[in-house]
């Protein structure tokens, strides 16, 4: 890659320097010769501060007015030229205000429109958007405090299957539930290690709240028991340059720590119709799984750049650096029609992929 031509680039990642994945996207972005990077958290004892060229403490992201004042201020401060978003929750903010960042400061903001937005982020929208457009979506129902949720897990057939939950403004793992079924048993638990242990019906209803928000209300669905995939695409405001599916095959809390890299071309097709109806813009993630017997379904859609998407640049592909290079308009990626969906990408398909953790001395600033 010409990463000559990205020379310089000043990147501001405004939150998320304590996130997992932030490290291997830093990584990735150091290709680029004399970047400078920008990053902010809304803690400032963040291990990505020691890996970044400057830190910003920045105002969570749900006071919108705020963060996106800090935010402008930021890019003015520091000359940013490209804005790369990596958490969930600072999406909507940056999307809305996308205009007003863009002509304070002149730095280019990642991230899709808020029509599509809205649907892909929104886990209830998002099924009935994917199940009306003819893609496989779990048996489903959104649910708003503890009756809906014993009434609708009954309907779904919680007496033979498993069912699973999360919020429908999740982010990562967080609020995620698994439902054992009345035939169902655990009894290996003793031997596993922590992590989401799930629970029956009886079990959950004394957890969850009598009334939940429109935006606290729940995604409850049929759990599949399959090979679950995250898909990586990059895409040009619906135009998918790049899509890279890997099997999902270790997770420590939600992340991916192993997988395998594999062109499964129906898979492939889906994430690309999909990215094309929702208008999507680029690097986002999708999240897929098979039942029993082998069928593929759509889980989640992570409209942002993902952690574990850093393990494409051992395959050949860094989609950190091409996103910056994308918004820029650079000459490096050529245009859509000379390129197609995976067009020219020599890439290690059928290599499989590890992730480990390291540690960072924080010093005071």
């Amino acid at each position: 890659m010409e990463t000559e031509k990205l020379s310089g680039t000043r990147i501001l990642i405004p939150s998320g320097a304590g996130a997992p994945g932030f490290g291997g996207i830093v990584r990735c972005l150091r290709e680029i010769p004399q970047v400078f990077i920008v990053a902010g958290d809304a803690r400032s004892n963040v291990y990505g501060a020691s890996l970044s060229d400057s830190f910003v403490l920045m105002p969570p992201s749900d006071l919108v007015v705020e963060y996106v004042d800090a935010v402008i201020r930021v890019c003015l401060e520091n000359s940013i030229q490209v804005i790369l978003p990596i958490t969930t929750r600072e999406l909507f903010a940056l999307s809305e205000h996308k205009r007003r960042i863009e002509d304070l400061t002149g730095a280019l903001v990642i991230v899709s429109e808020i029509e599509g937005l809205g649907i892909a982020n929104n886990k209830g929208s998002l099924y009935e958007f994917a199940w009306m457009h003819g893609f496989r979506v779990p048996a489903f129902a959104v649910v708003d405090g503890r009756e809906s949720f014993r009434k609708e897990a009954e309907k779904l057939g919680i007496s033979h299957r498993d069912l699973c939950f999360k919020p429908i403004l999740g982010n990562g793992s967080r609020g995620f539930g698994r439902i054992l079924s009345e035939c169902g048993s655990n009894e290996d638990w003793m031997k596993e290690k922590s992590g989401i242990m799930p629970l029956r019906l009886e079990e959950w209803n004394t957890r969850i709240p009598a009334v939940l928000g429109d935006e606290e209300a729940l995604l409850l669905s049929v759990y599949l028991s399959g090979t679950e995939y995250s898909v990586d695409l990059l895409c040009d405001r619906g135009t998918v340059r790049y899509c890279i599916p890997r099997s999902r095959d270790k997770m420590v809390g939600g992340i991916s720590v192993a997988g395998t890299f594999l062109p499964i071309e129906g898979l492939i097709s889906e994430c690309c119709r999909l990215a094309e109806l929702l208008n999507l813009d680029g690097p986002i993630g999708m999240q897929w799984r098979e039942d029993s017997s082998g069928e593929m379904y759509l889980l989640e859609i992570n409209p942002r750049l993902q952690g574990t998407t850093s393990a494409l640049e051992l395959g050949g592909l860094n989609v950190p650096v091409l996103a910056v290079s994308q918004v820029l308009n650079d000459a490096i990626m050529g245009s859509i029609e000379e390129i197609g969906v995976n067009k020219g990408l020599h890439f290690a398909w059928g290599s499989s992929f590890v992730r480990y953790w390291d540690e960072s001395m924080l010093f005071e600033r």
